[in-house]
């Protein structure tokens, strides 16, 4: 990789990427002014004959080793391509020199040290920089993060897409190393995991993050609950920059936001009118104009290591009652509600059938008084054991549907017109059925 490139990581969804396209149109353009290109080479360039310059070494206590090579890279500006590259070993006292390299408009430089994973650059740009004094810091290593800490930790909500319930977000954070030495994680180790690198967390469900920023070559590695670095991390200030989308439920959305190494101040802007934000420490909402738009920021400042602010959005927008309706048309959801009301319908049909049917059928007959001589003077629990009997035969096939409702009809109504007590031939007396 060239030293001093920027690290990005390529969307990871395409979920609902066409729904999202104005969410994350606003995002690009924040992304575009955050990281604004820096000023064209100059039309009037002297030509450069000689680079020299010195390594020095940054760690107090510790000297440059011998043999470091230092590396010069020649880069066609209009095309961006590397067109040549010279090496030479320092000398005494860290001293370098280049002479022999290709010149010519349109032609910039970049010199780096090639320290291992660590590769301190400076670009160099004819009629703008001088060539004769470059330095090249470099440092003793550490993979301890007590040194790293967060400047500033800011969250815009550039948009939300109300009828889709997205939120689009552009984050910025500034990383400090406070100590002498390069932090470098040991990427080589087999039982790595997310807290031996530079960790971030984001919302639940976060889709299509980019991450960039100014630090050394590293790379980006998207876990379940948010992103690493693998960049080493140089003393200094650096600035990490990052865009994403998450989807809300109902009109809120919760974020637990960590700082495992702190954060001097946490500032989170959305548009005024679009939603509220409480977390740990935040003061009240105040107003602010960004691009002609206003804001609503609240932040908080002095958070210790491995604290954790429970971000909470509310009254987020929601869809209106048409939107719903798109909504529910658009993703086929109808389809599934006219299935589930047909089976249920189906259902009660088939209860209805298996249930009600028969007792109806026979109650709509009418019964010919004195038709079956042989139901006249039966008791009601007889001619319980009776519709019993004629039930299991209709059942089994024995008698035709027409015969069964007739002869159930006049059971029926046999037991309409039941003397309330049997005499059974003991003469003991049956409860009437109730």
């Amino acid at each position: 990789m060239i030293p001093g490139t920027d690290t990005m990581i390529a969307p990871t969804s395409a979920f609902l990427r066409l729904r999202r396209t104005s969410v994350l149109a606003v995002v690009a353009l924040a992304l575009i002014a955050a990281f604004a290109l820096a000023p064209g080479t100059a039309s009037a360039q002297s030509v450069p004959t000689k680079i020299s310059g010195t390594v020095v070494q940054g760690t107090p206590g510790s000297t440059v080793a011998a043999g470091l090579t230092v590396v010069l890279l020649v880069v066609d500006e209009q095309r961006q391509e590397i067109i040549s590259n010279e090496s030479t070993v320092i000398g005494t006292n860290g001293q370098f020199t280049f002479t022999d390299f290709l010149t010519g408009p349109g032609l910039t430089y970049r010199i780096a040290a090639d320290d291992g994973e660590y590769t301190p650059s400076v670009d160099l740009i004819p009629g703008e920089d001088s060539f004769s004094d470059v330095e090249l810091t470099i440092y003793d290593r550490t993979q301890s993060l007590d040194d790293i800490r967060i400047s500033t930790y800011s969250m815009l909500v550039p948009s939300i897409d109300r009828s889709q319930r997205l939120m689009g977000v552009l984050g910025v954070i500034s990383v400090v190393n406070s100590g002498d030495r390069v932090w470098i994680p040991d990427i080589n180790d087999p039982a790595l995991t997310g807290l031996d690198l530079l960790r971030f967390n984001l919302p639940e469900g976060f889709l299509d993050l980019s991450v960039e920023s100014n630090m050394p070559p590293g790379n980006v590695l998207e876990i379940g609950t948010g992103f690493a670095l693998t960049n080493p991390l140089p003393p200094g200030e650096f600035d990490i920059l990052l865009t994403y989308v998450v989807e809300y439920e109902g009109d809120s959305l919760t974020f637990p936001l960590r700082l495992p190494y702190g954060a001097d101040q946490v500032r989170i802007m959305i548009p005024e009118g679009q939603g509220e934000v409480v977390g740990l420490g935040f003061g009240e909402a105040e107003g602010a104009i960004i691009e002609d738009t206003a804001y609503s920021v609240v932040d908080g400042q002095n958070y210790g290591r491995d604290s954790q602010l429970d971000v909470e959005f509310s009254s987020l927008p929601t869809p209106s009652l048409l939107e719903n309706t798109e909504n529910f048309f658009d993703g086929r959801g109808y389809i599934v509600a006219i299935a589930w009301v047909a089976g249920a319908a189906m259902l009660g049909l088939l209860v209805y059938a298996f249930f009600f049917a028969k007792s109806r059928g026979a109650s709509t007959q009418q019964a010919t008084p004195g038709a079956y001589p042989e139901y006249e003077g039966l008791g009601r629990s007889e001619i319980v054991e009776t519709i019993a009997t004629l039930d299991k035969r209709h059942d089994s096939g024995e008698i035709e549907e027409t015969d069964y409702a007739a002869r159930r009809a006049a059971l029926t109504q046999a037991a309409l017109s039941a003397r309330t007590a049997d005499e059974d031939s003991d003469g003991d007396s049956v409860a009437q059925p109730t």
